[in-house]
C-alpha cells in the first residue's frame, strides 16, 4: 500500500448536535458509561437538518454515540491503564487524549422530544460535540 503524502486525505468532521450533561469537568464525570449512575439522565440536541435521520430511533433501545473529546489534554503515547494502573500504549486504552479524540459510548434512549434525545449511560461532559449515532 502506498502511503505517500499525495494520497493522504484530509478528514473533516462536523457536529450533528451537542450533549447536555450534568458533568462540567472530567473529575466529576464517570470514567465510562457503565459506571454512570443508572438514574442520571442527559440529552443530546440534534441539529434540525438531521431530523429525518432520527426516524426509527425509539425509547428503550441502545445506541452508540460517537463524540469528540473537545477538552482532553495533550496526546501521550503511553498512559496509566484505568488511570492508576501500569503504563500502557494509548491504543490499548480508552484514554480521551488521542491523535483523533473520538469517543464512543453505548447509551439507552429514555425518550425523544423533538430534536432532543434523552438517554442514560452518560459519561460525556456538558457541551460535548456529537459526531454520529449508530444503533448498538
Amino acid at each position: 500500500m502506498n502511503n505517500s503524502t499525495e494520497n493522504k486525505k484530509e478528514l473533516i468532521c462536523r457536529p450533528i448536535g451537542y450533549i447536555s450533561s450534568p458533568y462540567e469537568d472530567v473529575k466529576s464525570a464517570p470514567r465510562c458509561g457503565a459506571e454512570a449512575p443508572p438514574e442520571q439522565e442527559a440529552f443530546m440536541e440534534i441539529d434540525s437538518q438531521f431530523s429525518e435521520a432520527m426516524n426509527g430511533m425509539t425509547a428503550g433501545k441502545q445506541y452508540m454515540i460517537l463524540f469528540w473529546f473537545d477538552r482532553c489534554g495533550p496526546v501521550k503515547q503511553t498512559v496509566p491503564y484505568h488511570r492508576t494502573g501500569p503504563m500502557t500504549g494509548l491504543f490499548s486504552t480508552h484514554a480521551p487524549a488521542r491523535p483523533n479524540p473520538i469517543g464512543v459510548s453505548v447509551v439507552t434512549v429514555t425518550r425523544i422530544e423533538g430534536q432532543k434525545v434523552f438517554f442514560t449511560g452518560v459519561d460525556m461532559l456538558n457541551g460535548t460535540p456529537v459526531l454520529d449515532i449508530k444503533n448498538a
